[in-house]
Parts: structure tokens; C-alpha cells; sequence
């Protein structure tokens, strides 16, 4: 319990405490949080905690959490360049949901 109150302490130490309720959303499940958290690491270029949080989105069934995956298999941003994985990503995006976008930008890959 000590471990993981103190992990959640560094997080919102360095993220911020204006994110403490999203982090708090995120961890009870809400998918919405979890990728809006993913963006926020994202653009600090923090590609790890972005990677885990749009990991955790798309799990919760986020297809924006599932494409950024896509597109961060796709570029090497974090991760190993994978079109493997950027492909079952953008695939899990496409299922998710009711955008077309999602799915015309397998076509790409």
C-alpha cells in the first residue's frame, strides 16, 4: 500500500495536482481519463506514461487510446517501430468505434 501511495505521490508531484482527479477516473476505470492522461504525457513527450495511460484507454475500450498506440507503433515513438503492432492497434481503434475515419486510416498502413 506504502508503494503504491508513494508511486501515485511522484506522479502527481511531477505531472501536477490539477490532474489528480483524472489520475483518481483513470484508475476507477474511466477510459475517457485514461487517454485524456495519455495526451497530456504525450505532448511532454513523456512516450512511456503516454504509451501506459492510452494502454489503459484502449483496454477500457478508447478507440482515440487504441489509435494513438497505432500511430506510436507507426512512428518509433517510445516503442519499437512496429507495423505488427500499429496495424492490431488501428484494428482494435476500427472495432471500437463508430468513426469511419479509424478505419479508412488502415488503409494506410
Amino acid at each position: 500500500m506504502k508503494k503504491n501511495i508513494f508511486g501515485l505521490w511522484l506522479l502527481l508531484d511531477s505531472f501536477g495536482f490539477a490532474n489528480e482527479a483524472l489520475l483518481k477516473d483513470c484508475e476507477s476505470g474511466n477510459a475517457k481519463s485514461c487517454h485524456n492522461l495519455g495526451v497530456e504525457y504525450y505532448e511532454k513527450k513523456d512516450f512511456t506514461n503516454a504509451f501506459k495511460f492510452f494502454e489503459k484507454g484502449c483496454e477500457a475500450r478508447a478507440s482515440k487510446s487504441c489509435f494513438a498506440i497505432s500511430e506510436m507503433y507507426h512512428n518509433g515513438e517510445g516503442v519499437a517501430k512496429s507495423f505488427k503492432n500499429s496495424i492490431i492497434y488501428i484494428e482494435k481503434a476500427c472495432d471500437e468505434s463508430d468513426d469511419p475515419q479509424n478505419c479508412d486510416k488502415m488503409d494506410r498502413y
